[in-house]
């Protein structure tokens, strides 16, 4: 077995070599982040080239054996995950960004560009898909537990107490509910709002969705054009203040790399 294995980070498309002179510090133990050019295709534009973000790694570390192991710690895997993600989002300014799964790794530097040119095809395709647009995430969240208004309770005269309070109880939760799903469906409005203004758009249900009575209410990624940037965060601003005036939270962040829509 290689001493080293060739860990990617990402491919970039540009028309000229980016470059790595102020990247990120790669993966632990790492060599220092370098390039790969990867061959056009026949009759490929040959104002854009594209490039393979790469470095180094140590197979004793890296090597499927290893993984196995170290994949079971987080205090292992989430420094990689950081600078992983901190050396794709070094490289976002560039026309186009691939961005690799983590422990993305090859046996050699020509392993890893000969994989790029047996899938050019499917790659061209997402490049194209992706080329100047960037991932915007949007959450919606209740900010405590959607109970609803207090129901009235003369319906309970003649209960017994303990019949009385189980009887409110269950108007309570039933009042949860219906507040909940208001809530949910006034977020879906909004998504389906600011999705109209994207280039794509996914909403993440099973994120919303993962455990009962979830106080995520929309959980999105937004593919914008770069140069639509600003304009979508003042659409997504409008679109959520009653949201937000009426007690939710509202998280945007980005711009991230196209992982939704690679």
């Amino acid at each position: 077995m290689s001493a080293t294995l060739t860990y990617v980070y990402c491919l970039v498309r540009s028309t000229r070599p980016p470059s790595v002179r102020d990247v990120p510090a790669p993966v632990s133990g790492g060599r220092a982040v370098r390039l790969l050019e990867v061959p056009p295709a026949p009759r490929a534009d040959g104002r854009f080239r594209q490039w393979l973000v790469v470095s180094s790694v140590p197979a004793r570390e890296y090597d499927e054996a290893a993984l196995g192991r170290n994949l079971k710690s987080e205090d292992w895997v989430i420094p990689r995950a950081l600078a992983h993600e901190a050396v794709v989002e070094h490289f976002l300014p560039l026309p186009a960004v691939l961005p690799m799964q983590l422990f993305t790794l090859f046996t050699g530097d020509e392993r890893a560009v000969e994989h790029m040119v047996r899938d050019r095809r499917r790659i061209a395709r997402i490049l194209r898909r992706i080329e100047g647009r960037l991932e915007w995430g949007l959450r919606i969240t209740v900010s405590r537990p959607v109970r609803g208004p207090e129901p009235r309770t003369p319906r309970h005269r003649g209960l017994t107490p303990g019949a009385a309070y189980l009887a409110r109880k269950r108007e309570l939760r039933e009042a949860g509910r219906t507040a909940l799903a208001r809530a949910r469906g006034d977020a879906g409005r909004v998504y389906t709002s600011v999705a109209r203004a994207a280039a794509a758009a996914r909403r993440r249900t099973e994120v919303e969705r993962a455990a009962p009575d979830s106080r995520v209410v929309l959980d999105a990624a937004f593919l914008v054009p770069v140069a639509h940037r600003r304009a979508f965060q003042a659409l997504v601003r409008r679109h959520t203040r009653p949201l937000r005036q009426a007690g939710m939270t509202v998280s945007l962040t980005g711009p991230w790399p196209a992982y939704n829509f690679i």
